[in-house]
């Protein structure tokens, strides 16, 4: 047995016996940093275009143009991306039931398949920015910088998705530290790239605000490239052509499971594009606040969405096993250390949250917005934490329809009325806007906590064949 054939089975044998909490930070650390670095793409482009006014621009802009674009990305990469968690569910419990096998399959069909889908989204994405900036009703001047930007990012999405769901398969299989050192190779790549592409180097053009895009291209091209050299010649699972080859019961599986984690994350995503128009709607300033303030928490939710990557691997894993008891055990966990870490964020929040704003950009009407942001809606993160928690055991069990509607009360049935009535109906500005993000923050977590206690995610999607797995490494191709 090779040493990474044997570091897998000592991490499958402590998912499925070992102590719960350290387990969850033994998986979750290296997740962490990989979700660390995918949000550093954003901070770096963030406090790089927070400086271009020597280029003529003005950084409000500059900084919200990006923002502007996020849930536009967002909307399409969710028509495809929720396929992954079908990946996921697939890989762990197959993982869980020793059966290899089923699990190179597994692998196989969702990364040929993501493929594909992930090309046609490059080229409906590009041909559809605009109409969807027009829908938003931006300022012109936002649309003028945010349109080439989009674009480029489009063109980058196959090239993401690849690493996404070579990412999302080894994460089943229980290896979160070879996507780490990945991404964390794209994001260093990343980091030299943008001032040289943004404000131009040793003749190479001044590009802007598109530059950043074009260094999130080139890093991100870079990235896939290893990733699917890794995932047919590496030394941890690894997969052959023939597994690539898509078989009709196998893709309608796939499809069964993540259509509605995709139907939920397209609805959530269409909801961030409605609540970014309520946004831009009220200035430029709460906009650009809104953009950075954003960026900021999504870097603390790196802690717990590491942690809740884990509980579904390891729920996943669990659950394969028929360990039923253990499942849940791994939940409840996971949601009391989620809230924990959340709480004692939202604390530092509130006590730095101007010098925080003060490191991304010099405007002052931004820096005073952006306070109250993090004073308001950063106060309810914990709660975002705990359904967060909920989320992922519905997913690692390969439950989709609850997940979907979770994410559509949040967003659709809060998030998005609340802000409206708070900020316009009720002329509460952007104070009801970020009240409105609170409040749907607490509500959404105590309904998720109900639907968790029926256990019905408790249920795995899969037929254990009984013990298939030999560990085998990089010269087991199936």
């Amino acid at each position: 047995m090779s040493k990474t054939a044997e570091t897998s089975k000592k991490m499958q044998d402590m998912i499925l016996d070992g102590p719960i909490a350290k387990t969850l930070f033994v998986l979750g650390w290296p997740m962490m940093l990989t979700q660390f670095f995918q949000m550093a793409y954003n901070l770096i482009d963030t406090y790089w275009l927070g400086k271009t006014g020597s280029l003529g621009l003005n950084p409000v802009e500059a900084v919200a143009a990006p923002s502007l674009a996020w849930p536009i990305v967002f909307l399409f990469i969710s028509l495809a991306s929720g396929l992954s968690v079908a990946g996921v569910a697939l890989v762990s419990q197959y993982t869980g039931a020793k059966d290899e096998e089923e699990v190179k399959k597994s692998a196989g069909q969702v990364m040929g398949l993501l493929t594909l889908l992930s090309i046609a989204i490059c080229f409906v994405g590009i041909l559809a920015t605009d109409f969807v900036l027009d829908f938003m009703g931006a300022e012109p001047a936002l649309v003028e910088l945010a349109s080439p930007y989009i674009k480029v990012i489009f063109v980058s999405m196959p090239f993401m998705f690849m690493m996404m769901t070579y990412a999302a398969i080894l994460r089943g299989w229980g290896d979160m530290k070879t996507p780490m050192y990945i991404m964390a190779f794209s994001v260093m790549l990343n980091i030299i790239l943008d001032p040289i592409l943004i404000f131009g180097w040793g003749g190479i053009p001044a590009l802007g605000v598109t530059g950043a895009a074009y260094a999130t291209l080139i890093s991100r091209v870079i990235a896939a490239i290893i990733g699917i050299y890794l995932l047919f010649r590496g030394n941890s699972l690894t997969i052959s052509m023939g597994h690539l080859k898509l078989e009709k019961e196998r893709v309608i599986q796939i499809f069964k499971i993540g259509i509605p984690a995709s139907v939920g994350q397209a609805m959530v995503a269409f909801g961030f594009v409605i609540l970014m128009g309520l946004v831009a709607q009220t200035s430029t300033v709460v906009l650009a606040a809104y953009g950075i303030g954003n960026r900021v928490i999504n870097m603390v939710f790196v802690i717990t969405g590491g942690l809740t990557g884990a509980s579904i691997t390891m729920i996943g894993q669990n659950l394969g096993a028929k360990n039923i008891k253990r499942a849940g055990k791994v939940l409840n966990t996971t949601m009391a250390i989620t809230a924990f870490l959340l709480f004692l964020c939202s604390v530092v929040f509130y006590i730095f949250r101007k010098p925080i704003f003060e490191i991304f950009i010099d405007d002052p009407e931004v820096i005073e917005e952006g306070g109250r942001f993090l004073m308001f809606f950063g106060s309810t993160i914990l709660f975002f934490g705990v359904f967060g928690s909920v989320q992922s055991a519905f997913q690692a069990s390969g439950h989709t329809i609850p997940s979907m509607v979770l994410g559509i009360i949040r967003l659709w049935c809060l998030r998005v009325p609340l802000v409206y009535l708070l900020a316009f109906t009720l002329d509460g500005g952007s104070t009801g806007i970020w009240v409105g993000m609170m409040l749907s923050n607490v509500i959404s977590a105590i309904i998720a906590i109900a639907w968790a206690a029926k256990g019905t995610w408790k249920t795995p999607i899969i037929e254990k064949r009984g013990p298939k797995m030999s560990l085998g490494g990089a010269n087991s191709h199936g």
